[in-house]
């Protein structure tokens, strides 16, 4: 089935498909989504109604495709209530999920999307710069052994020193960097060798950066590198030299794109000055190419034990199967088939009370619940869990499209 996979940040929306095991960028749209914003009131009215324009045609153009959003950045920073009535607002508006995902679980993506592309036997540094976040994760072989999260990103370099941007720079790189490295965090890590992901392959094509072959590994993805010394040079040239408008015709389809090139710059060349990078990877990957390889590490799975068992635990399994780690349920022989509270073996000496405790436990604990209802059945366990999972403001996943009405009414998303 096609897939259409909405990576949406604080500035930068982008579409992908994803069909036969292909993930093909089909749009790039920028909305300063920081421009307006207030945590209690939202984003904007006028970004609103652009970004509602953009998924209803998103959804015009795709009547045969699953469209999946995953959302970052300054959208985290919504208050509780805000935050909620604006998922609604989404989900009744175009049937959609504004899925807001955790820091952590971006970083999971991040990683996902990079790991095993390079089988250097010394740590890495994945650098991912968003609008309103910056992402550190060290990898060492196939392993994250370290994570660091900054409040720190294009839209707000944008924020605090527009002068950035006029025709030339006003503000010298130089400046910023040093501003910058005062901000990040130590790494106990030493990499020499840095990713920046997130559409940095593209801009450094498209801007002439001096690129050369990448003789370190072989991955097609990733087929040039650059030294840090060339990197900086030509940094300095887009801040100096180049004018904006030279850099908004590099990128036609989506101009505003470049708005971000320089504080991007600056921000990454103090990363590598910071943590001494010696060589940059320049990559499209972002978390979208972490999704299509594993979507979720922690999830709940909910439905009926006593009529829907086998569903359930096949279900279970191929989830298992891709790497997912169930919460709960946690075992699969049931004690007493066919009870009104099924419990498992190896849960003997716990109350129903205490089962259903360690459950609710582990929806808060999980990336989403799943909740298995063949034929749209909904038992009454799982109204209390599918409630107390969207109190929490954890995404829901029916395995197919449920009965009840108000079900139906609450933001939600169909099938796996």
């Amino acid at each position: 089935m096609k897939k259409i996979l909405l990576d949406i940040g604080s500035s930068t929306i982008k579409v992908y498909k994803y069909e036969e095991n292909k993930l093909e960028q089909l749009l790039q749209r920028t909305i300063f989504f920081k421009d307006g914003f207030d945590p209690e009131g939202g984003i904007s009215e006028n970004n609103k109604r652009e970004l509602l324009e953009l998924l209803y045609s998103i959804k015009e153009s795709n009547h045969d495709a699953k469209i999946k959003i995953y959302t970052t950045g300054i959208f985290r920073n919504l208050a509780s209530k805000t935050k909620r009535n604006f998922i609604d607002e989404i989900f009744l508006k175009t049937g959609l999920y504004f899925n807001i995902i955790s820091h952590e679980l971006e970083n999971f993506y991040l990683e996902k999307a990079l790991v095993g592309k390079c089988n250097l036997n010394e740590p890495l540094l994945l650098v991912n710069i968003g609008g309103g976040t910056t992402e550190l994760v060290v990898m060492y072989g196939e392993e994250a052994i370290e994570r660091k999260n900054i409040e720190l990103g294009v839209g707000k370099i944008l924020n605090e020193f527009p002068e950035i941007n006029k025709s030339t720079s006003e503000i010298k790189i130089e400046e910023l960097i040093e501003q910058f490295k005062e901000i990040l965090p130590p790494i106990e890590n030493k990499p020499k060798i840095a990713f920046l992901s997130g559409g940095e392959l593209t801009y450094m094509k498209v801007a002439n950066y001096p690129l050369k072959k990448n003789n370190l590994f072989d991955d097609e993805d990733h087929p040039y590198l650059i030294s840090f010394e060339d990197y900086k040079l030509k940094n300095k040239e887009v801040f100096e030299k180049i004018k904006l408008e030279e850099l908004e015709n590099m990128m036609p389809e989506n101009p505003k794109w470049m708005h971000g090139a320089r504080p991007f710059s600056a921000l990454a060349q103090a990363i590598c000055e910071k943590y001494n990078i010696q060589i940059i990877i320049p990559s499209d990957s972002n978390l979208i190419n972490g999704v299509i390889r594993q979507e979720f590490r922690y999830v709940t799975i909910s439905g009926s034990f006593r009529k829907h068992l086998d569903y359930i635990l096949k279900i279970k399994k191929e989830l298992e199967n891709n790497g997912v780690h169930i919460l709960s349920p946690r075992f699969e022989e049931p004690k007493n088939p066919g009870e009104e509270f099924v419990i498992f073996t190896g849960e003997e000496n716990l109350s129903p009370l205490e089962l259903e405790r360690y459950h609710l436990d582990s929806i808060e604990n999980s990336d989403a619940l799943i909740v298995c209802d063949p034929n749209g059945y909904v038992g009454a366990y799982d109204l209390l869990e599918i409630g107390y999972a969207h109190s929490l403001g954890k995404i829901i996943i029916f395995t197919e499209k449920p009965k009840e009405f108000i079900l139906n009414q609450l933001p939600h998303e169909v099938g796996l």
